[in-house]
């Protein structure tokens, strides 16, 4: 899981987003834009008077029986399901804010219908509908996990075309609707996918990621996982320690962009994630590689949540739902996994002065110092 500024973006706003699934849903891919921000908007002390804007209007969220609907949706062209979250603006005082909300108090009664549609040529040419869902988890804080619902539609998104998200809430006689355009095809061009590649991530030694710019995109964000095997009294099980780097603009005129994988904070990472456990014997299996991008929406989401310069500076949260709260964009990803990790780093991890106590073995498959190597 990811803490912090730089979580994966695609993992904020329906659920948390967990690498360790086969397919990271966009009920959070975003799922990601950062853990924290996605409450930003839900739950309102009554002792602070907020205004949100969107493109054309102003909420007051705090006017008596708003009740303003909140809507996140990441279409997400790496999955062939997508989600919407959709809540409401839950207002209480500061002295009830230890209290957490029943769940039936964060959902809109009566009939809800949200479709998507997608347009060509100035006309819809298909609309799907979504259905209520139960059945993706979320993480545990100040709203109740049960009952958590999010709405679901079994459709593939297709890359730059134009989708209208429509969201009809009968209780307040209202249809919500946002537009976006899809992003681009995603293109990595290194690490490429090839299993005789070797990583060589050390102290002093960095790694340049290269991709092709996406069109549409408004930023982008790149993970890696570092999978191995850890044996405890006998019983081995395969896990994971996942290192997403910050966030990466979009630059324009230029034929790829890089972000350096720093190899020294590769080592502290391990150092600091992991424990040592008496006994144990850890194996690095390989590296994956997650290239992620999000749409223009997205950018403009996380500058209008990032911290205001000025302490008592109030910045309006990004929206570009008509009627309502919310995001609607779309992401873009490209997955390179099970490459393996150069000897020098295999080694690094067994023996530097900040992970020898971890358990890895050498490139050699054992712990025996003397068989450092020089090479990669």
């Amino acid at each position: 899981m990811f803490f912090g500024s730089d979580n994966l973006f695609l993992r904020v706003f329906l659920v948390p987003f967990e690498w360790n699934c086969e397919e990271i849903k966009l009920v959070d891919m975003a799922n990601g834009l950062i853990r924290n921000y996605l409450y930003k908007g839900i739950i309102i002390l009554g002792t602070t008077c907020m205004v949100l804007s969107s493109c054309s209007t102003e909420i007051d969220i705090n006017a008596p029986n708003q009740n303003v609907p909140i809507v996140y949706c990441i279409l997400n062209d790496a999955d062939s399901v997508q989600y919407v979250r959709l809540q409401k603006t839950y207002l209480v005082d500061q002295a009830a804010i230890s209290t957490p909300p029943e769940a039936d108090s964060l959902y809109f009664p009566g009939e809800i219908q949200i479709s998507l549609e997608r347009w060509e040529n100035g006309r819809p040419v298909q609309t799907v509908q979504f259905e209520p869902t139960y059945d993706v988890p979320k993480d545990s804080g100040f709203f109740p996990v049960e009952k958590h619902m999010v709405y679901k539609a079994h459709v593939k998104i297709l890359p730059m075309k134009t989708y209208y998200l429509y969201v009809y809430i009968k209780d307040k006689e209202e249809v919500l609707f946002a537009e976006t355009t899809t992003l681009g095809h995603m293109t990595v061009t290194d690490p490429l996918d090839l299993k005789q590649r070797k990583i060589a991530l050390n102290i002093g030694e960095n790694y340049i990621c290269r991709w092709q710019p996406v069109e549409n995109a408004g930023i982008y964000q790149i993970g890696i996982r570092l999978n191995y095997l850890e044996t405890v009294d006998g019983v081995t099980v395969a896990k994971s320690l996942d290192m997403p780097q910050s966030f990466t603009n979009p630059v324009t005129n230029i034929d790829y962009l890089t972000r350096v994988i720093s190899g020294s904070r590769f080592i502290h990472i391990i150092s600091e994630q992991l424990k040592p456990i008496p006994g144990v014997v850890r194996e690095v299996q390989n590296l994956d590689f997650y290239f992620i991008t999000g749409g223009k929406e997205i950018k403009y989401y996380i500058e209008s949540t990032a911290p205001s310069e000025g302490a008592l500076i109030e910045k309006p949260v990004y929206s570009n739902f008509n009627n309502g709260l919310g995001l609607f964009s779309s992401s873009a990803r490209a997955d390179i996994k099970g490459l393996y990790l150069a000897n020098t780093t295999l080694d690094s991890i067994a023996y530097s002065q900040l992970t020898n106590n971890l358990g890895f073995l050498d490139h050699n498959g054992d712990r025996d110092s003397s068989n450092i190597c020089s090479n990669q």
